[in-house]
């Protein structure tokens, strides 16, 4: 099993380029210049997709998030006709970083509820290359099913 995890890395670095050179920071900087990515702030709000759920990016580790490991804590409510309602509390979340230029993601981000109703921490997110990456969160919380996607420019 270790053996096919390593070989399904070896061939996700190989597509991007070399391991041993260094990110293409070339890559962030059109992304940042071409505004591909959003500008982020504390308390960065997304209604979901559905209409069901509402998601707010509290805080990031680093903010705005950058190159590497990052931690974030999201906010998620109920939302019904496009008002915020009560935290969503018991959350089941899949979290999946993607960089839709090179057609591939990173490894798994862990899930952890934290003591206020609807806060959840999302870590790590690994964002291990220069450029565009979207970062998907589905949600389920009861009959609720929402998702959105937070899109930030990563510059090394």
């Amino acid at each position: 099993m270790r053996l096919v995890v390593l070989a399904c890395a070896v061939a996700t670095v190989a597509a991007c380029g070399s391991g041993s050179a260094a990110p293409d920071a070339d890559e962030g900087l059109a992304c940042v210049e071409a505004k591909r990515g959003e500008d982020y702030h504390v308390n960065l709000e997304h209604p979901g997709a559905k209409g069901q759920l509402d998601f707010v990016l509290t805080s990031a580790t680093p903010a705005p998030p950058g190159f590497s490991d990052n931690t974030w804590v999201v906010q998620i409510n109920a939302m019904s006709a496009g008002v915020v309602g009560a935290p969503a509390a018991n959350a089941s979340l899949t979290v999946t970083p993607f960089m839709p230029d090179h057609a591939h993601g990173t490894l798994r981000v862990d899930v952890q509820p934290m003591p206020d109703a609807g806060q959840y921490k999302l870590s790590p997110i690994t964002l291990w290359m220069a450029g565009l990456w979207e970062i998907t969160i589905d949600a389920t919380a009861g009959a609720a099913r929402d998702s959105t996607i937070y899109r930030f420019c990563i510059v090394p």
